[in-house]
């Protein structure tokens, strides 16, 4: 577990800077081992020109809880629900990985999609490969490779599925 206290809190903009959670976005994806991502599929896949404007409306939009330090409550990761309950991403800073983080908020993201999407049977997610022995370990089941283009560069992940009871 991480050696701080973390809390877990929704996103609310106006308590949360979004541009802390494009940052922890940014940084995760270019932390990738580039044997997973090359240098190429991490660039588009996070460009250094990310449009906050569009961040900032997709967040609002949607179900968001952030996982924050609490002595200092900088944002060290976040996953985020589309309107389907669905997990549209999960991202940890690279400092704070592997320390329990991101199974916190996927617990969180869980609760509430039990609490609020009771006739849910399904719970999806796009894991990239570097995210997929994460959700096989949390009970998610690969149910179709995919590729995916961004700004003309192939990227691959796979649709994984868990049975809600």
């Amino acid at each position: 577990m991480y050696s701080t206290p973390i809390a877990i809190r929704e996103f609310q903009s106006t308590e949360i800077d979004y541009r802390a959670l494009v940052n922890v976005f940014h940084r995760s994806v270019h932390a990738i081992p580039d044997v997973i991502y090359s240098k190429e599929q991490k660039s588009a896949w996070a460009p250094d020109c990310i449009d906050g404007a569009s961040w900032k409306l997709r967040l609002e939009e949607h179900s968001v809880w952030v996982a924050v330090e609490e002595r200092n409550q900088e944002p060290l990761g976040f996953i985020e629900l589309n309107k389907s309950g669905d997990i549209e991403c999960l991202y940890v800073c690279p400092r704070a990985q592997r320390q329990g983080i991101a199974k916190l908020l996927l617990i969180t993201a869980f609760e509430s999609i039990c609490k609020h999407c009771p006739n849910k049977t399904q719970w999806l997610v796009q894991a990239s490969d570097a995210a997929y022995e994460f959700f096989i370990k949390h009970g998610f089941l690969p149910t179709k490779r995919n590729q995916v283009e961004r700004f003309g560069v192939s990227l691959e992940n796979t649709t994984m599925a868990k049975t809600i009871a």
